[in-house]
This record gives structure tokens, sequence and C-alpha cells, in this order.
């Protein structure tokens, strides 16, 4: 019977002991998060392996065909950039170990400027896309399109 009492009370102190924890708020919980603000600056980079076949090289004129086509005012002003970047040149392996293109004959990213601050947004849907122009050009202005608008 006493067993029974200290079972009851070790098990109900501990119940307390959960729903006190649980209740109890985080200081990250309680602070806002704090808005992003517009991008600075929006990259496309496009990573390609030369040595793999030069139909990577020709999605490369593709995607800049398609930003010059959809986007002249924003490269020009600087607000939307593009690189084109061979993996086989050894000055691009830095590059590419920061966007995580290594690997893969093909790779296109967006990356999200914010003063010091980037979003690397990888597009893996190029895969799909890679060998139909009409496709790769929606896309490409579909994606940078969403990110442009919140510039504004």
């Amino acid at each position: 019977m006493k067993a029974n009492k200290i079972h009851i009370l070790l098990l109900s102190l501990l119940a307390l002991g959960l729903l006190s924890a649980c209740s109890g708020t985080s200081p990250e919980a309680n602070t806002p998060e704090e808005p992003l603000g517009p991008p600075d600056r929006i990259d496309v980079v496009y990573f390609y392996d030369s040595k793999a076949c030069l139909c990577y090289a020709v999605v490369g004129a593709d995607i800049q065909s398609t930003l010059f086509l959809h986007f002249g005012g924003e490269l020009t002003s600087g607000k939307l950039t593009l690189q084109c970047i061979d993996l086989n040149s050894d000055n691009n392996t830095a590059i590419a170990n920061k966007y995580g293109a290594t690997g893969t004959p093909l790779s296109l990213f967006i990356n999200i400027v914010r003063g010091e601050t980037e979003e690397i947004i990888a597009v893996p849907e190029i895969w799909l896309v890679k060998d139909d122009n009409r496709a790769l050009d929606r896309l490409v202005s579909n994606r940078v399109s969403e990110y442009l608008a919140e510039q504004e």
C-alpha cells in the first residue's frame, strides 16, 4: 500500500514536471522573425561540364538568351546577374563547392543576395527541360520572376 502511494506521488511529480516544462516558452519562440526585406541582387549561376557534352554549353546560351529577352533592364541595372561556369576549370573549384555543383555535368542555382546574406536555391528541374528550349525558357523566367517580385 505504501509503495503504491510512493509510485502515485512520483508519477504525479513527473507529470507535473513534464507539463510545466512543455508550457514554458523559449526566447526564440517569443521573438518575431525579422523581415528579410527585398533582395539587393539575384544571381543566376549555371554550371556545366564542357568535357561531358557540348550541349551543356548551349543550355547556358539558352539561359542567357532567356534572361536578356525577359529581364534586360534588370541585367543592365545589376539587380540580376548571370554566371556560366565551366566545372572543368581549376579556377572554378571554390565557387562550385560553394554552390554544391560538383559531381554533375549541369547545375542551375539562383542566389538571393541581401547585404552579406546569400540564399542559394538549387533548380534541379533543369534536368527535365534541358533539351526543350521553350520549357527551359519558362522554367528560368518563372523562377527569376518569382524572386525579382520580392525586390519591388
